[in-house]
């Protein structure tokens, strides 16, 4: 766990670089086996940020642990927007794809 939270800010920067691609890759094409892909990694991340949050109010890093709560927070948010509130899109691109 303290191994995952020495890359905190790693974490957040790989979130916010899948996240750009995934978003790219649903809304402006690709294959189903990217998009699952690109999704499996947001969520993986989504838990990794949590194990981050979690560890940081633990141990009381006071002044690290509510930045990374609304970072987390954020991360859920859109992932809610893009992939939620697009439901059609998103079941198109997740099972037929755009090639």
């Amino acid at each position: 766990m303290k191994l995952i939270y020495r890359a905190k800010w790693i974490i957040v920067v790989f979130f916010a670089i899948t996240f750009f691609f995934s978003f790219a890759v649903l809304f402006a094409g690709g294959t189903t086996k990217i998009n699952w892909c690109l999704l499996v990694a947001n969520i993986l991340l989504i838990f990794a940020q949590t194990a981050n949050v979690v560890y940081a109010f633990r141990n009381k890093y006071k002044e690290v642990g509510p930045a990374l709560l609304v970072i987390l927070f954020i991360n859920i948010a859109l992932m809610w927007f893009v992939y939620v509130m697009g439901w059609n899109y998103t079941v198109k691109a997740l099972t037929v794809g755009f090639e």
